[in-house]
């Protein structure tokens, strides 16, 4: 299943391994993308159990503003 999440807050590429790392260390989670241009992630993810709201106040302690995108 295709996730994508909105991320603000990304100056450089950095910020945006920061972003993938975060997302990518979360089981069942394959194919992170981060653009920083776009302000997006997306990802792949072989569950329903990956737990969003964690992910996303996980992005959030770095300082980045981050919520679920249709």
């Amino acid at each position: 299943m295709e996730k994508k999440l909105f991320v603000d807050g990304m100056s450089c590429m950095n910020c945006v391994k920061r972003v993938e790392k975060i997302i990518g260390k979360y089981e069942g989670v394959s194919n992170v993308s981060v653009s920083l241009e776009k302000k997006e992630a997306l990802f792949s993810s072989d569950s329903e159990s990956v737990d969003m709201e964690q992910m996303i106040e996980e992005i959030q302690k770095f300082g980045f503003t981050a919520r679920e995108n249709a």
